[in-house]
């Protein structure tokens, strides 16, 4: 009997191993299969990316009701596919506009026309609020606009920064070339170098101009409530002519505008703009919520003006900046 059951036990043993091997076969297949399913095909996600509108935006004060329009949902509510780019200068958002990588681009007038003389056909779409304030180094002392003589000023080359410089060298009675303008575009680096005293004032907008006075540096000069507005925001002259890409667009605006009246009526809509600052922008941790209460007020999007465009191709022509023959009548959409 004993032996019996010892051979029908080691007959038993090989069956039992098949039996185990087919189940983790299957196993196997179930999980491929589940996961295979769980997520769209690299194809797939391609052509989404494809269909999404493009746009680049720097981690500014007009351009933050598009972050928290995006972080809140209301683009996702509005039925908008949208990638947001982050750029920390200027002039790569010239890059990207100009190489057809975006469809829209935060920019100012100056540099759409230098965009458009260089054949890339650009639209201006909205005007943004785009203030300004020159900061100076605490350890310059500089109190007066004068002082500025022979002094460092960051700016961005031929753009509003720049454009705002010359406007004050006309108040301070002083030469163009009498201060120094080295070309510093992002604008991370320009805070930076201003607060460890690399330089003697740049021009920031918000948050940045709050950080480098929390940092312990000096107001000296505003643009706020002046004219002219250069701040805009543009789109390619193609997505403005393809109806698909621009009701993308209008839905792209009326996210933003959402977001700006949400701000000031959801109290949630504050924390998401401290997480949006510390996030993008970069600052110490210490001083994002203090730089989420500073933030001025937003602005719903208005249009852009064609005598801001006159003035600033008034500033451009004294650079000898436009070329013979161009005129800015395409520049607004209308």
């Amino acid at each position: 009997m004993a032996t019996n059951s010892i051979r029908k036990s080691d007959h038993s043993l090989p069956q039992r191993e098949d039996r185990e091997w087919v189940f983790c076969i299957l196993l196997l297949f179930f999980f491929v299969s589940c996961h295979h399913q769980s997520g769209p095909s690299a194809e797939e996600l391609a052509q989404r990316d494809s269909a999404a509108l493009h746009v680049a935006l720097m981690p500014v004060h007009d351009c933050l009701p598009f972050y928290l329009a995006e972080c809140t949902g209301i683009y996702e509510r509005l039925g908008l596919e949208v990638r947001l780019i982050n750029y920390q200068a200027q002039l790569d958002i010239d890059t990207a506009m100009a190489k057809g990588h975006v469809e829209v681009a935060y920019s100012d007038l100056a540099r759409a026309i230098m965009l458009q003389q260089d054949s890339v056909d650009v639209r201006a779409i909205a005007a943004l609020n785009g203030d300004l304030q020159l900061i100076t180094a605490r350890r310059g002392r500089i109190r007066k606009l004068e002082q500025l003589k022979e002094k460092m000023v960051a700016v961005a080359r031929h753009s509003v920064t720049d454009y705002w410089s010359d406007r004050l060298t006309d108040t301070a009675s002083l030469q163009r070339a009498d201060i120094f303008r080295p070309q510093i575009n992002n604008v991370r680096i320009r805070t930076d170098m201003l607060c460890n005293g690399t330089m003697d004032a740049v021009f920031l907008p918000e948050p940045y101009a709050s950080e480098a006075l929390l940092r312990g540096n000096n107001l000296n000069f505003t643009t706020k409530g002046l004219k002219p507005q250069l701040v805009v925001l543009l789109a390619s002259g193609r997505a403005m002519n393809d109806t698909s890409r621009r009701q993308q667009i209008d839905l792209l605006l009326q996210g933003y505008n959402q977001a700006v009246s949400l701000t000031y009526s959801l109290p949630a809509m504050r924390d998401s703009l401290a997480s949006v600052i510390r996030s993008l922008c970069q600052a110490p941790d210490s001083l994002v919520d203090s730089l989420a209460f500073r933030q001025p007020r937003f602005h719903p999007l208005a249009s852009p003006q064609t005598a801001d465009i006159e003035t600033v191709m008034q500033w451009l022509r004294s650079r000898d900046k436009i070329k013979k023959g161009y005129q800015p009548d395409s520049l607004i959409w209308n």
